[in-house]
């Protein structure tokens, strides 16, 4: 069971020991009893100079929210932030309303790019990568067999709405391997193409 410090205002409040009903009222040894005191004076020194140690996090709620639409689960949420993942949840639910400022930026701080392999993104972007090899001559075989594949005959197994965001990472990085001298050509055959046509607007 995890364990809370003695010593500190959260041990003061709920216990050493996470979960456990015989602490409901808290600790009260002399260590923990000392920071509870100094906690207190703080907190209400702060009041009388407006300062409000826990603000209101429904912006930080909206976000979480928003992020879970994105196929950024609680977990990968909480590793991005250095938030725990039961904060995260209690915070998503309602359940805490009122949170430190530096909690609510944390979380305010993760974005789409903070995506850990374990979370679910579009599949769309990838499979444009894929079609694209596809387009250039490398079959299905060959792209399993670049990701990974061990079987004898390599198959492409993705799914085309979700896809994890580690195969999304795999895929592009086969495509950058794979496709770097097809699309520096391709680029070079753009620019000669855009030089013609001014060429052929001075001349005219």
């Amino acid at each position: 069971m995890r364990q809370r410090q003695h010593g500190t205002n959260a041990c003061y409040r709920f216990g050493p020991n996470y979960g456990n009903p015989h602490w409901r009222n808290g600790c009260r040894c002399a260590e923990c009893r000392h920071a509870g005191y100094v906690y207190e004076v703080k907190r209400q020194r702060d009041l009388k100079r407006g300062i409000q140690r826990l603000h209101d996090n429904s912006e930080a709620r909206e976000h979480i929210l928003w992020l879970r639409t994105q196929g950024i689960g609680l977990r990968a949420i909480a590793a991005a932030s250095g938030i725990q993942r039961h904060s995260v949840w209690k915070i998503a639910t309602g359940e805490t309303k009122r949170s430190k400022p530096d909690t609510i930026r944390r979380i305010m701080a993760v974005g789409t790019h903070k995506r850990l392999p374990g979370a679910f993104v579009d599949a769309g972007p990838t499979w444009r990568l894929i079609d694209d090899m596809l387009a250039n001559g490398f079959t299905r075989t060959r792209i399993a067999a670049e990701l990974g594949s061990t079987a004898k005959r390599p198959a492409l197994q993705l799914r085309r709405d979700k896809i994890l965001q580690l195969s999304a990472d795999q895929v592009r990085e086969v495509y950058d391997r794979l496709m770097t001298p097809i699309v520096v050509a391709r680029e070079q055959a753009a620019e000669r193409r855009a030089h013609y046509r001014k060429l052929e607007r001075e001349a005219s």
